[in-house]
């Protein structure tokens, strides 16, 4: 009985996967408009519209840094028509707040879409110029220092917190809700420094308002190779980055989710899809569900070991 319910199981996944998509798909981004998300999956959506047959439309879910929209797709049917395009925050809320779902559980991984270095910034009124500078200012002044990222729990907080724990520095974090705010303190000297995102980061310390000192990817940003990254400033092994990358609910075929990894790393690969990307500081990767697991795993064990250290709870 348990074999033929296994075979019937199998046929009815195969049957899906081979009519779908026979309606449009959707893609939900559980943050709001006009970010890097959003402009990552409507490039992605656009061009998968084209090869699929149908419509990809991409639904802004916003709320609760991310678990609205992910707490939506973690509940929908795994039949291929709900898909999360999230951002690697959504691995870490657990780790500061009681949300509705379990990353590895919930989910199946289809493709890593993109990757971005997080910035060391400072305000020139710091007056250092280096990391080496950052660190020694840090320690002659101890508690002094404060460092600015777009909320409690993202990787960007537990970047500067590794940042602190590697350097050995005394510093306080300041949560702000988005990077806009963050940024915005930043450019005015109410905080010294910031660990964020590149992209908004990037247009002002080109126009010289504020300077990025370093990178927090172990390799160069290839946008701006000039830049040097953490680890090669002193902090040996530093390696950390923000993802964007495609969900299904778990339960999902997995023919749906290799035609969707096929058809995403396609156009990922593609010059001009590529050459936008790389406009908002996103580099596209496109790698497969096997390999985008082992970074969500990654990720996951290595922040949920920094949080447990630095005794952070879900509030």
């Amino acid at each position: 009985m348990r074999k033929l319910l296994l075979v019937l199981l199998l046929a009815a996944g195969a049957a899906q996967a081979q009519s779908w998509p026979a309606k449009p798909v959707r893609f939900v981004v559980p943050y709001p408009p006009g970010g890097s998300t959003d402009l990552a999956a409507r490039t992605l959506a656009e061009r998968l519209t084209r090869s699929l047959g149908q419509q990809v439309l991409v639904e802004n879910r916003a709320g609760a840094a991310g678990a609205i929209g992910t707490s939506e797709v973690a509940r929908a049917a795994p039949d291929g028509y709900t898909i999360l395009f999230a951002a690697d925050t959504v691995i870490t809320l657990h780790l500061v707040a009681r949300v509705q779902f379990d990353m590895q559980r919930d989910f199946t991984p289809i493709t890593l879409a993109t990757i971005q270095p997080i910035a060391v910034a400072v305000h020139p009124s710091l007056g250092v110029n280096t990391v080496q500078e950052l660190i020694a200012y840090g320690k002659a002044n101890p508690g002094k220092l404060s460092f600015a990222h777009s909320g409690t729990g993202t990787g960007q907080h537990f970047s500067g917190e590794l940042l602190k724990k590697m350097a050995g520095l005394d510093m306080v974090h300041v949560p702000y809700k988005g990077g806009g705010p963050a940024v915005q303190d930043l450019l005015g000297g109410q905080v010294p420094l910031a660990v964020m995102g590149s992209t908004p980061l990037i247009p002002h310390h080109k126009a010289g308002r504020i300077k990025i000192l370093a990178f927090t990817t172990k390799e160069r940003f290839p946008a701006m190779p000039d830049i040097p990254t953490l680890h090669e400033s002193g902090l040996t092994g530093f390696d950390t980055s923000q993802w964007l990358g495609l969900l299904a609910p778990k339960g999902t075929a997995p023919a749906v989710v290799s035609r969707l990894h096929k058809e995403s790393a396609g156009i990922l690969a593609l010059p001009e899809v590529r050459e936008r990307l790389a406009q908002a500081a996103l580099q596209a990767v496109g790698n497969t569900p096997q390999e985008f697991e082992a970074v969500m795993r990654s990720d996951i064990e290595r922040w949920t070991k920094l949080a447990h250290e630095l005794g952070i709870k879900p509030q």
